[in-house]
């Protein structure tokens, strides 16, 4: 009995030794799967771009492929090629390209001893994502995520000239790709279908990320950064997206608008975004084209230069004419208070889908639903009321009322003022109703209501005011 502690022990031992050698075993496996060439080798050949990767690591005991010096850039002969990643020379550069410092993705052990990929999980740290907009609104990423026409030297296997009206064909007779989309990577073939996501997914996660934002037309640039994302409660199905395609987006961000040397800066804002979101759509399983999410503009965002409350204010002349003037505004405005609403991103149109309540210095923005601007082409069309500051207001009517006691004297002042005045008054405020359209920077702004000048306030108040209805507002147009 005394020697069956000592048989136990020896037991355990012999146990607990296989099993390392079984770990190595599977470590082993599963990293001889897995390297630079064929992480790379993936992506090239499902997309038209090139992909540089300074390291790769897999680690069993967590579950986990890690990825260091990640870079996506437009792409190359190399790529085309399938040159080894030693091999070919370093990317050159260009405006349009993603970088990521570290990225960590959770995998299933057991799918890839089966030789599948199937992502559970992802951790971005440190990314950097540069490109361009074009005039129509398109990022110039697009083309990277396009199918390859040639792939290891020979022309892509996968793609097919399709006509238009057979099958599912693109609406523009592009070549697409025929393949099993929403499916596992396959590693045997290198076919990679559209994301190997699972239904479980727990979360994708990017902290600190940046984009750096160049607006072809204009020059100006963009810069979001402090990006802390996550992508949460994944409810995906690709054979069921009709009730399966949901997901709870959070994310954090600091955005600076600069002219094209960076040196003058138009706005400095912080923005965030929380709730729902339809990440796919359900037709076609591609990124959603017309995807909607809850943006806050935060408190304390400032912006140096809005050309649509400038060119407002030139609008008045006829009210500047009898002495109401608020053209001089703060040169900074301060938002006053978190600013949300819904918005939708579609073609390069940033719309408004409910009304967008925004302070600024005291003064309130309202920006009426379905307004858009095309981060494109800078064309807009925005329908909002004014309502200026009870300081400006104030000021503004004490220095017009003063102006029309002089001229006309105070008796009349009254009758003129109110006839003049009540069109762009709310409240003891003056509020104006105006639309916004054509290029963002050089705007058409014009008021929603009808604006007399004095000769019409004198005749008006003589005749008891059979011009018309002074409060009458203007249709849109």
């Amino acid at each position: 009995m005394r020697r069956f502690p000592k048989i136990l022990l020896r037991l355990l031992g012999i146990f607990l030794a296989l099993a390392v050698v079984g770990w190595l075993a599977i470590s082993f496996i599963v990293s001889s799967l897995l390297d630079r060439d064929t992480v790379v080798g993936w992506l090239q050949e499902e997309y038209n771009m090139r992909v540089d990767l300074r390291e790769l690591n897999v680690s069993l005991l967590g579950g986990s492929i890690d990825l260091s010096g990640l870079m996506i850039s437009p792409r190359d002969k190399h790529a085309d090629a399938g040159t080894p990643v030693a091999s070919r020379p370093q990317s050159a550069g260009s405006q349009t390209r993603i970088m990521v410092r570290n990225m960590s993705v959770k995998v299933g052990l057991l799918n890839l001893l089966r030789k599948k990929l199937v992502i559970n999980g992802v951790v971005v740290d440190g990314m950097e994502v540069s490109f361009l907009i074009e005039r129509d609104g398109s990022p110039s990423l697009e083309p990277l995520f396009e199918k390859p026409e040639i792939v290891r030297g020979k022309a892509n296997p996968k793609l097919a000239k399709v006509i238009v009206g057979q099958g599912s064909a693109d609406p523009l007779g592009k070549q697409i790709a025929l393949g099993d989309t929403g499916k596992p990577i396959e590693m045997d073939g290198f076919n990679i279908s559209d994301i190997p996501l699972a239904t479980s997914m727990d979360s994708l996660q990017i902290r600190n990320g940046v984009l750096y934002i160049k607006i072809r037309k204009n020059k100006n640039r963009i810069r979001v950064s402090d990006i802390q994302a996550t992508l949460s409660s994944l409810d995906i199905d690709p054979e069921n997206l009709t009730h399966h395609n949901s997901a709870h987006l959070e994310m954090d961000a600091k955005i600076d608008v600069m002219d094209r040397d960076r040196v003058v800066y138009y706005a400095r804002m912080a923005v965030g975004t929380k709730g729902g979101i339809e990440p796919f759509d359900g037709e076609t399983g591609l990124l959603n084209p017309d995807l909607a999410i809850n943006m806050t503009l935060k408190k304390g965002s400032e912006i140096m230069s809005l050309p649509i409350i400038d060119r407002l204010t030139s609008a008045l002349e006829k009210l500047r004419k009898a002495g109401l003037d608020v053209s001089d505004l703060e040169e900074v405005l301060v938002v006053d208070d978190d600013a949300s609403v819904r918005i939708s991103l579609l073609d390069g149109d940033i719309r408004t889908r409910a009304p967008w309540h925004i302070g600024l210095n005291g003064h309130q923005l309202l920006i009426e639903q379905d307004s858009w601007h095309n981060t494109g082409s800078d064309d807009h069309l925005i329908n909002a009321d004014l309502t200026f500051s009870s300081k400006v207001s104030d000021s503004a009517l004490g220095r017009a009322n003063k102006f029309l006691s002089e001229l006309v004297g105070e008796e009349l002042a009254v009758s003129v003022g109110e006839f003049l005045f009540s069109p762009v008054t709310r409240e003891g405020r003056v509020y104006v109703p105006f639309v916004s359209s054509g290029d963002f920077n050089r705007p058409k702004v014009r008021p929603r209501v009808k604006l007399f000048d004095i000769k019409d306030a004198l005749k008006g108040v003589t005749l008891g005011g059979e011009n018309g209805n002074p409060g009458e507002t203007l249709p849109d147009r």
